[in-house]
């Protein structure tokens, strides 16, 4: 059995779970008639519709960012995420079904682009303004942390239990003043399911 039969069944197989009515019932026959032309059980069913997926990285707001994602669009589902390290290669290498991958890369794709711009122009300035190396990386872990937080909540992708209340120093308040410029991203999620049969 190639990709491209294996592509057919998985996307007959979201048809099945999550079709209305009518078009629900034609993907359920379709189905029964792929599973024993090429006598597929119902295990391998399940693990049919999942493939492996890369994601490139480069900071830790990236990584931050990637994690935050996954916990605010997949909280009900379990994903393992490994990172990739070496020879220049640094990525995330994750395994879903495909509508998810659709979720997660479109959501990585803007939030990412939209985190560093506003990262080089609040962060980043601060940061340079230290002289030596030990200084401006203490100085970037310390803003980071607080732009990131900040980021997150301007742009919605949290969860209400995520949400708590707690005292700031005067440190973590000082650096939340210089960085109150910082603007949220404004993602839409994709309104159809997108299953469409060729």
């Amino acid at each position: 059995m190639n990709d491209k039969v294996k592509e057919k069944i998985a996307k007959v197989y979201e048809l099945v779970k999550r079709g209305v009515a009518g078009e629900q019932k034609s993907a359920e026959k379709m189905l029964n008639k792929l599973l024993e032309k090429y006598n597929i059980s119902e295990e391998e069913l399940n693990n049919i519709t999942e493939k492996e997926y890369y994601f490139k990285y480069s900071s830790d707001l990236d990584q931050w960012l990637f994690m935050q994602l996954i916990n605010y669009f997949f909280k009900d589902k379990s994903y393992k995420v490994y990172r990739i390290k070496g020879s220049g290669v640094k990525e995330f290498s994750i395994q879903m079904p495909y509508l998810d991958w659709v979720t997660l890369d479109s959501a990585y794709g803007y939030f990412k682009a939209h985190l560093n711009q506003q990262w080089r122009k609040h962060g980043l300035p601060i940061v340079n303004r230290c002289r030596t190396t030990k200084t401006k990386n203490k100085r970037r872990q310390e803003m980071q942390a607080s732009f990131f937080s900040l980021y997150i909540i301007r742009s919605g992708i949290y969860h209400p239990s995520q949400n708590s209340s707690c005292r700031l120093s005067e440190e973590e308040i000082k650096r939340r003043t210089i960085l109150h410029g910082v603007e949220g991203g404004k993602y839409t999620q994709q309104v159809t399911t997108g299953l469409y049969l060729e």
